[in-house]
């Protein structure tokens, strides 16, 4: 039964493979991966930190707060950018032809179109994006236009010595033309991934966890070397699962792979 439990989550996590890939270096060491995953956890201890929280003079914002330090809550879009942003040093070690200045910069700034836009559901009505801009075409469409005006909006205000570059970056982001923009669209949904896991763990439900999966894939096939990152996050999760419902493992499996193979054919 353990080995049966073990092969379906292996299932899962082989979601995330990308077999046709031919690295130009060596997939990194997976101790290494293990590091690099254990820290991007640890990193998120500083997201839990309230500034201000029950100081003097912050009495009353700190009861209207309401929220626990130390707990992790939903997160804003800057703590978001910040996750990405962080990883590029921390992870673009690996991959030597990575700009890193370049990353960073694209990092910091690429969800700011969302000041204008907010932040778009990707999960959509029926839990698997199949109506947003994650999986449907028109509405991936939809969406650059509309990122494309709020830039508009945004460089609008800046001063003309910095407005070219800004759009240049957005551009580059948008049409995914480099490795850097590849690297930080990767690491954009790994951070989705890795939050999943902290925030929901063993209380993820098959559905959630079929289009978790799903939406990963999208980062692994903008940055392949990168998969080992996304699967040992998954595994991870996978263990919540076990940890926390043993009894249910295996059919939380057989249920996100029926759902997610189901949501493949559409």
């Amino acid at each position: 039964m353990i080995a049966h439990r073990k092969s379906q989550t292996e299932m899962l996590v082989g979601q995330l493979g990308f077999d046709d890939y031919i690295a130009p270096v060596s997939l990194p060491d997976p101790l290494d991966v293990r590091a690099d995953v254990d820290m991007i956890y640890r990193l998120y201890d500083l997201q839990k930190i309230v500034r201000f929280f029950g100081q003097r003079y912050w009495e009353e914002e700190t009861l209207e707060l309401g929220s626990v330090p130390r707990r992790l809550e939903l997160e804003n879009v800057a703590a978001h950018s910040f996750n990405v942003a962080r990883c590029v040093p921390l992870l673009a070690q690996h991959f030597p032809w990575i700009d890193r200045g370049r990353a960073i910069e694209l990092a910091l700034v690429h969800d700011e179109p969302e000041i204008v836009t907010g932040d778009k559901d990707p999960v959509g009505k029926d839990g698997q994006g199949s109506d947003t801009h994650a999986f449907n075409p028109t509405r991936r469409l939809d969406k650059d236009r509309e990122e494309r005006r709020a830039l508009d909006a945004l460089a609008f205000s800046m001063r003309r010595s910095l407005r070219e570059s800004y759009r240049t970056m957005f551009e580059e982001l948008i049409e995914v033309s480099s490795e850097e923009a590849q690297f930080v669209k990767a690491l954009d949904k790994l951070q989705a991934l890795v939050f999943v896991r902290l925030r929901k763990g063993g209380r993820i439900t098959s559905d959630h966890a079929a289009f978790t999966i799903r939406y990963s894939r999208i980062g692994v096939r903008r940055f392949p070397p990168l998969q080992e990152h996304f699967k040992l996050v998954l595994r991870d999760l996978l263990d919540d699962v076990a940890q926390s419902r043993p009894a249910e493992l295996l059919a939380f499996c057989e249920e996100a792979f029926a759902k997610l193979k189901g949501a493949d054919q559409l």
